[in-house]
């Protein structure tokens, strides 16, 4: 049950900027050049420290959250409570997450100085997914928060995305 809900929100997201495909304005590019699958940051490799202090757990490492393989992103997920927290990495530009209609109520936000675009996910009421998105030079890096199927927690997405977002900004790629 859990990949199964893990899955669904990673694929929801992944398949609402499928679309996305071709250069557009604002897409992370590499010498002028949009980047490749290849050249995007891995988020599998974040240090399990990092994991931790974010409140997740190493030991649920899903490095297939996409359930099929994707083109344009790359990411894993971990359980953390009544949550799941997923670090995704895409060739689409912060812009085109602001245009997909999937996703809405955004607020610029900062973490840690560092500039993000945060989002709801879906229309969920009140809402199960939250996303803070952050530009670098190996593409757009999301944190995805969802809760958890079997979660009874009222607690906010946003509330743990906020929360954990500090430890993950600190080993990403400017």
């Amino acid at each position: 049950m859990r990949l199964v809900g893990v899955a669904a929100g990673v694929c929801a997201v992944v398949l609402a900027l499928a679309g996305c495909s071709e250069s557009v304005d604002g897409q992370a590019e590499v010498s002028g050049a949009p980047l490749t699958k290849e050249q995007l940051f891995d988020p599998c490799n974040v240090p399990d420290e990092v994991l931790l202090a974010a409140g997740a757990d190493p030991a649920s490492k899903d490095d297939n959250p996409f359930s099929a393989p994707s083109s344009s992103w790359k990411g894993c997920g971990w359980r953390a409570g009544d949550f799941y927290l997923s670090l995704l990495s895409t060739t689409n530009s912060p812009q085109e997450f602001r245009e997909n209609t999937y996703f809405h109520d955004f607020q610029d936000v900062t973490v840690n100085s560092r500039p993000g675009l945060q989002y709801l996910i879906g229309e969920s009421n009140p809402p199960e997914e939250c996303g803070i998105a952050f530009g670098s030079s190996q593409g757009t890096i999301t944190l995805m928060v969802g809760r958890a199927l079997s979660s009874k927690s009222t607690t906010d997405p946003c509330e743990v995305a906020n929360t954990a977002a500090p430890s993950f900004v600190e080993v990403l790629p400017e």
